[in-house]
């Protein structure tokens, strides 16, 4: 944690001569990435003369970045001290460096091999360079950066637009001077005139030649500093424009305007000028007007992506970096998610389609377990283009049909959210979340509530458990006086059976009779004997054949219980 906890350093970046970089979130802004320099102690700490000096230059780094306001130069968030150190906090720019595109040295020392990137590519971050350069040079004071290079040039990950950072060198005009490399810019690199300790807006202009070359030809300019053997076997328009911006006399070099207008002669052609129509006749004369008119052209433009006609014209415009999107655009399966991926592309800061939901609330209501209900969400596209967006409940007792949506500007699509009362806690309140998610833009959260019916609860427990008991009882009664019936006949047949339900039967009742006067007061005679016994003889027998069978009855209805028990689990 830095600056009381207002920076959070997360992994380091990398480390030159005079600076360190560290990747850090800044947590007054919702961890929003960013990137903290550190000021190396390059300089002799004995030397206070040296060390003042160096933080000076440190200071006009940050007061130059402060000052500056262009889409391809780092902003400057912060600048403060801590513990004896000098930081500046800057904006994080998330991509790759050019160097990619040359053989270099990794940190560790070791040779990476370059991945050469398309000459269209290398011109058309070389143009968006000088558009920097002449904002720089039309400064109040202009601003010379000094160390333009392959490895202080970052290519924006989403915008694929090139972004020149570490303005440590940069300086006014005719500033400077000695033989401390680390102010006269990079070897191969750095115009002579630099190298005397003298420079003006054209040698950012050497220096960028010099890269560009580098990019497209792999040939270091540091092995042999201010020769280029290898610009012949370069296209000749291309060529002209490398040799006019790398002459060694500085009133003789191109400025940022003139090489950045020979590139533009070679990237587009007079023949390949030709504007995209669409079906219905509406132009575009260039990206930006093009992405406007799919907007407003959305079924032609689909067809267009669809058909390969914006690949054909993007190369007829040498733009075969968007040729590519394009193409790899046309690899989604849904016709319109693909041009809006393609449009995305063309241009990442376009406004992202705006989905509206209604209701914002869903209330079920009062429900009873095993009863499902249902709820209709209408999804509105309100903006532009395709938007989609993914439902995801928070709880697995609501459901979603379907959990993917995608509508255009204007249209509308329903989504059925379905509570599976069934799985419901057994609590009378309910609460739970529906987040919707878009492609891009924020995620809408509604707020579902569903009432669970405890009266009713037991109620259908109560009834259920009676119709599994009555079910039970059933079969296990059918059971029960089956084994007895078949045990019954079989005693029966046997040879001493019916003797001995005789005697069972007769034992019976004379017992009955015994405990009913032996509980009462005893007969004073056989005569009253005999009357109780005759009486007793029917409960007798009722007793010798019904309780076996209710007996087996129990028996098998517990066995059925259990049988369904297993089944369940």
């Amino acid at each position: 944690m830095m600056r009381g906890g207002a920076y959070r350093i997360l992994e380091p970046l990398g480390k030159g001569g005079m600076g360190a970089l560290y990747l850090a979130a800044d947590t007054g802004a919702f961890d929003r990435k960013c990137v903290v320099k550190e000021m190396l102690a390059y300089y002799d700490p004995d030397d206070a003369g040296e060390a003042a000096q160096a933080q000076a230059r440190f200071e006009t780094e940050a007061r130059l970045l402060a000052e500056l306001s262009h889409p391809g130069i780092p902003r400057i968030y912060s600048y403060f001290s801590e513990a004896g150190r000098h930081y500046i906090v800057m904006e994080y720019i998330e991509g790759e460096t050019l160097e990619r595109g040359v053989t270099h040295l990794d940190p560790s020392g070791r040779t990476v091999p370059a991945r050469p990137l398309p000459a269209e590519e290398v011109a058309r971050h070389a143009i968006r360079v000088c558009q920097v350069l002449e904002y720089l040079r039309e400064r109040p004071t202009p601003i010379i950066h000094h160390d333009i290079k392959p490895a202080n040039l970052i290519v924006e990950q989403i915008s694929g637009q090139v972004r020149l950072v570490d303005f440590g060198t940069a300086q006014a005009p005719w500033q400077g001077g000695g033989e401390d490399s680390s102010l006269f810019g990079t070897v191969g690199y750095a115009a002579p005139e630099q190298h005397q300790g003298r420079s003006e807006p054209r040698s950012d202009v050497y220096a960028l030649a010099a890269t560009v070359y580098h990019l497209l030809t792999d040939d270091d300019p540091g092995d042999h500093p201010f020769h280029f053997p290898q610009l012949s076997t370069l296209p000749g328009p291309l060529a002209e424009a490398l040799k006019r911006a790398l002459r060694p006399e500085v009133g003789r070099r191109s400025t940022a305007l003139q090489f950045r207008q020979a590139l533009e002669a070679w990237l587009i052609p007079e023949d390949g000028g030709q504007p995209f129509v669409f079906r219905d006749g509406a132009v575009a004369h260039n990206v930006e007007e093009l992405v406007t008119l799919c907007d407003q052209h959305w079924a032609q433009a689909r067809q267009h992506l669809a058909d390969g006609d914006f690949d054909r014209w993007f190369r007829a415009h040498n733009r075969h970096d968007l040729a590519a999107r394009a193409q790899s655009a046309r690899l989604e399966r849904n016709p319109d998610a693909a041009l809006e991926t393609f449009l995305r592309r063309l241009n990442p800061r376009l406004p992202a389609p705006r989905l509206s939901i209604q209701p914002a609330s869903l209330d079920f209501g009062t429900l009873s377990r095993g009863r499902p209900a249902s709820r209709r969400l209408t999804v509105r596209n309100e903006t532009r283009g395709y938007g989609q967006a993914t439902f995801s409940p928070s709880v697995p007792w609501l459901l979603t049909e379907p959990a993917q949506v995608g509508c255009l500007v204007g249209q509308e699509v329903s989504v059925v959210t379905t509570v599976d009362a069934a799985s419901l806690p057994l609590r009378r309140e309910h609460q739970a979340v529906l987040a919707a998610t878009p492609v891009r833009g924020s995620r809408v959260s509604i707020p579902v509530i569903v009432q669970l019916s405890l009266a009713r609860e037991v109620l259908d427990r109560l009834g259920a458990a009676l119709a599994m008991l009555g079910h039970l009882l059933g079969r296990g009664a059918r059971e029960g006086m089956r084994l007895w019936s078949r045990m019954l006949r079989s005693l029966i047949r046997s040879r001493y059976g019916r003797w001995v339900l005789v005697a069972e039967t007769l034992v019976l009742a004379v017992v009955m009779v015994a405990l009913w006067w032996a509980w009462r007061d005893p007969p004073p005679d056989l005569a009253r004997w005999l009357v109780g016994f005759f009486q007793a003889l029917p409960l007798a027998l009722l007793a010798a054949y019904g309780l076996p069978a209710l007996a087996f009855i129990a028996w098998a209805t517990v066995r059925e219980a259990l049988r369904e028990r297993r089944r369940r689990t």
